[in-house]
C-alpha cells in the first residue's frame, strides 16, 4: 500500500515538474515575443525622431506684376526673370498677372518683369528685388511703366 502511495506521489510530481517545464517554456517564448517587439517599437520610434530625414524648410516667391499708372490693374501675361549670379528664374504670369516660383535657400534676388507688344517687341518693364526667407511665402509687387 505505501508503494502505491509513494509511486503515485512520484508521478504527481513529474507531472507537476512537467507542468512548469512546460510553463517555463511558454513564457519564454511569450517573454521572447515581448522583448523582439520592444526592440522594433523603439528602433521604429527612433527612425521617426531621429532628424536626419529632416525635410527643408521651402521657400515661396509670389511676384504680382502691376501697372505704375493705375495700381490696381495687374498685367496678365507678364513675363518675369528672377536673377542672380547662377540663380536664373524666367516665367510668365498667369490671367492675374501673378508668377509664384519655390526656392531652397534664403537670398536677395532681382526681379525684372516686362510686356510685350504684338511684335514681341518690349513696350514696358519695371525692376525690385526680393528677400527670400526660409518657410514664408514671400510677396512682392513689380510696377511697369
Amino acid at each position: 500500500m505505501q508503494d502505491i502511495k509513494i509511486d503515485k506521489f512520484m508521478s504527481d510530481c513529474n507531472t507537476f515538474e512537467f507542468f512548469l517545464y512546460n510553463c517555463k517554456k511558454i513564457n519564454l517564448r511569450i517573454m521572447k515575443k515581448i522583448v523582439m517587439f520592444l526592440i522594433a517599437g523603439s528602433l521604429f520610434a527612433s527612425m521617426l525622431i531621429s532628424g536626419s530625414c529632416q525635410k527643408d524648410e521651402e521657400i515661396k516667391a509670389k511676384i504680382s506684376v502691376k501697372y505704375l499708372a493705375d495700381t490696381t490693374q495687374v498685367v496678365p501675361f507678364a513675363n518675369v526673370r528672377i536673377s542672380k549670379y547662377d540663380v536664373n528664374v524666367e516665367g510668365t504670369c498667369n490671367v492675374f498677372g501673378v508668377f509664384e516660383h519655390i526656392f531652397r535657400d534664403e537670398m536677395i534676388l532681382d526681379v525684372r518683369a516686362w510686356e510685350l507688344d504684338s511684335l514681341g517687341e518690349e513696350v514696358m518693364y519695371g525692376e525690385t528685388t526680393i528677400r527670400l526667407q526660409k518657410g514664408k511665402l514671400i510677396t512682392k509687387s513689380v510696377y511697369i511703366n
